[in-house]
């Protein structure tokens, strides 16, 4: 597909391969000898060397390659990362009296270049290296009319550098010479990239970084810098690069927008890394039935980010050569949808890039069932190194498809492409051709491998793009996409052998994942999980999103082989702990109630940034007290409020002890049980009430007693005079009739 305008599709010369470094020593004599010579001590390479000790290395002009009629340089380079200075000595240089037949022999020779017989091309005095320094510290000139190589049998010869100070031995290096066929066998290599940034567990990649890793020498930029210049690289994209930039907004760095519609108008080869660059095979191999996925990014996003038209990075068709590239916009206030957030346009599908050797056949049985139909794996989680040819990256099995990258050519590739120096640039150019001439020369027609760059970031472009154009175009090379890759014919014999991660790197992702709350086979999550505790909020998501991301950016392949990253996990663990501990009931302490109904004051503190729905549900240990019902209550955001709990007591005096436990709305039990004591005086207010009733009801019918009492009295005494007043008549009236008294009228 054709390019961005303004993108430049460069090729380094391959006069570049073997830049000549300035003359720094003095030129050693030359002594030539058919016999052999004792060869140089074991070694290891200075990469792989006990930090603090000198190292030493070797290489030859031209990227290693002899060149008929020509002379070769040899420069030897001592790096002295000790606190002490290395001091002057000299230096022996051999070469192996026959070609080295294979990448393993090669290894071989590496790690003891002793094992193969040698002889001298010369020495030379060498400098002394101050404490920290890194420095070219002899160079002999090997006249091509003394070299006396086979020029009949071409391969790849080992060179060897042996240096001996004041102070003794200081040690050995090594490195090879490529003496190519007059019409050398040419292999395809595809190459593949991630456009990741440095892990750190948080899920999100925050404003601040994305403006340092877009800016003009940022990581990503000279990441898509370097996809550009080399458009047959294949990228795998982290998804979580995307979905970072988009859930800001408006308040996304206007450089992170740009950098994102320049990945749209990317024309490599691309696919969908998991998200953070997780490892699928961990998740598998850790008890998940498949990789997991992001689920919501609404607790990043603000609305007030999304009230104008924004690019998301989308083309609105296929980029034509002239015009400049388009981007559609968003242009709703809603917030964007997940979908939205992680869409791009890849030209492959379902391929999954796990960690090196860590596969199994079970774990690609899994991944095909999850739609990830391909999966890439190391030769280092194959047969490879027993096969006597060259194997291709094709490997078909029962379980599901597989790409296998050329370890061997990937670190030569991975070297090349982040030298620190120019030194190590040289070193690793020869060692890059050397991998190269020997895939070349055991490869059957048609074979196509794949070379990969690490997670590791590189820092200088220039290199990064020379490295690749190696790859792609040397003389034993040519270039290859990883679609050719794919539907190139197996290699007859090669294998996947099962490998798995570590049991300390398993068990962490375990922890991981049960307090999480995902379900895994074997797995008990803890009761109070995330996925659990997070139902106390309206929307779970808000907190569920947030976990699942950070979990998948600490499954990410960028922390293999990290020391890191066992305290990013515990810092994680401690999180999800915090959190489903920051819905709590404050302990209530001893509490006197001396009504028969009182509402009991509770306390409850939510150390959330979201407002939480809970439930307080009151079981008192006695019948003395009673509770109407469960309380629900809304606590707002990083606040603490009271819940009323209403309770009835009987009339009798004692201690209840009221058990307290919050649960969210679905049911779910929220934080630590707490109790409470009650002191319970609620009879002394009915015996008072009945006390009180008794003297007002005594007092008042004693006086209406008296009343009556009185009334009656009075009556009597009213009945008593009448009847007395009706006797004293009836007496006067009879006194009239009798003798000597007067006549009745």
């Amino acid at each position: 597909m054709p390019e961005k305008e303004g993108a430049v599709r460069r090729r380094a010369p391959r006069s570049l391969l073997g830049v000549t470094l300035a003359l720094v020593g003095a030129i050693g004599a030359i002594t030539l000898g058919s016999v052999a010579v004792p060869a140089p001590a074991a070694h290891a390479a200075h990469r792989d060397a006990p930090a603090g000790k000198p190292t030493v290395e070797v290489f030859a002009s031209g990227g290693g390659v002899v060149r008929d009629g020509a002379d070769v340089q040899v420069s030897v380079v001592i790096a002295n990362p000790s606190t002490e200075a290395v001091p002057a000595g000299h230096v022996s240089v051999a070469v192996t009296t026959s070609a080295i037949p294979s990448t393993a022999s090669l290894s071989d020779f590496t790690k003891s270049p002793g094992g193969r017989a040698s002889r001298s091309l010369g020495s030379a005095s060498t400098a002394a290296v101050p404490a920290g320094g890194s420095q070219v510290v002899a160079r002999l000139t090997v006249p091509a009319d003394t070299l006396n190589l086979p020029q009949s049998a071409p391969g790849v010869f080992g060179l060897s550098a042996s240096v001996t100070t004041s102070d003794g031995p200081l040690g050995a290096g090594t490195g090879t010479l490529v003496v190519p066929d007059s019409t050398p066998t040419r292999v395809g290599v595809a190459a593949i990239m991630p456009i990741t940034v440095p892990a750190t567990g948080a899920g999100l990649i925050s404003s601040t970084d994305l403006a340092t890793y877009t800016a003009s020498d940022g990581v990503l930029s000279r990441e898509l810098t370097i996809a550009q210049q080399n458009p047959e690289l294949t990228v795998g994209i982290d998804p979580m690069i995307l979905v970072s930039i988009r859930a800001l907004g408006q308040s996304a760095p206007a450089s992170a927008r740009e950098w994102l519609t320049s990945l749209a108008d990317l024309g490599n080869p691309s696919f969908a890394l998991q998200y953070g660059d997780a490892d699928p095979v961990l998740q598998l191999q850790a008890g998940l039935s498949a990789p997991l996925q992001p689920s919501d990014f609404s607790y990043a996003m603000s609305p007030g980010d999304f009230n104008a038209p924004l690019t998301v990075g989308e083309p609105t068709s296929t980029p034509s050569p002239t015009p400049t590239p388009t981007s559609s916009p968003t242009t709703s206030t809603r917030l964007p949808s997940l979908a939205e957030l992680v869409g791009f346009t890849y030209s492959l599908d379902g391929i999954a890039w796990p960690a090196s050797g860590t596969v199994r056949a079970a774990d690609v049985e899994k991944l095909s069932a999850a739609k990830l139909t391909t999966t890439i794996v190391s030769s280092s989680n194959t047969n490879a190194t027993s096969l006597s040819q060259t194997p291709g990256a094709a490997l078909s099995t029962d379980h599901g498809d597989l790409l296998v990258t050329d370890d061997a050519l990937s670190t030569a590739l991975q070297a090349a492409a982040t030298a620190t120096d120019a030194a190590d640039a040289n070193v690793a150019s020869a060692a890059l051709n050397a991998q190269l001439a020997l895939a070349a020369e055991n490869a059957s027609s048609g074979t196509v491998v794949l070379a990969s760059l690490a997670r590791s970031l590189p820092t200088d472009t220039a290199r990064a793009t020379a490295a690749l154009s190696s790859a792609f175009d040397s003389e034993f090379s040519h270039p290859a996409t990883l679609d050719q890759a794919m539907s190139s014919t197996p290699t007859q014999g090669l294998a996947l052998v099962d490998h798995q991660n570590t049991n300390d790197r398993l068990q962490s992702a375990r922890d991981l994942l049960d307090l999480a709350g995902e379900h895994r086979a074997g797995g008990t999550p803890p009761s109070d999980n995330i996925a659990t505790f997070a139902s106390v909020l309206t929307t779970p998501a808000l907190l569920t999103g947030d976990v699942r991301a950070r979990l998948l950016d600490l499954f990410s392949v960028g922390w293999v082989g990290s020391d890191n990253w066992p305290a990013a996990v515990k810092k994680q663990i401690d999180s999800m702990h915090s959190t489903v501990a920051a819905v709590q009931i404050v302990s209530p302490g001893s509490i006197r109630q001396a009504s028969r109904q009182a509402l009991i004051p509770i306390t409850v503190t939510n150390k959330l940034d979201h407002a939480v729905d809970v439930v307080l549900r009151a079981t008192p240990s006695s019948y003395r007290l009673t509770v109407d019902s469960d309380t629900t209550k809304t606590i707002a955001p990083g606040s603490s409020a009271k819940v009323l709990v209403p309770v009835k007591s009987q009339l009798s005096n004692g201690t209840v002890y009221l058990g307290l436990q919050l649960f969210s709305s679905t049911g779910v039990a929220i934080g630590e049980s707490r109790t409470a004591e009650i002191d319970v005086h609620a009879d002394w207010e009915g015996v008072g009430a009945l006390i009180f009733g008794i003297i007002v009801a005594g007092f008042f019918g004693f006086g209406l007693f008296r009343t009556i009492q009185r009334r009656r009295r009075e009556k009597a005494e009213a009945e008593a005079g009448a009847a007395a007043e009706s006797d004293a008549e009836s007496d006067a009236a009879e006194a009239g009739d009798t003798p000597g008294g007067a006549p009745r009228g």
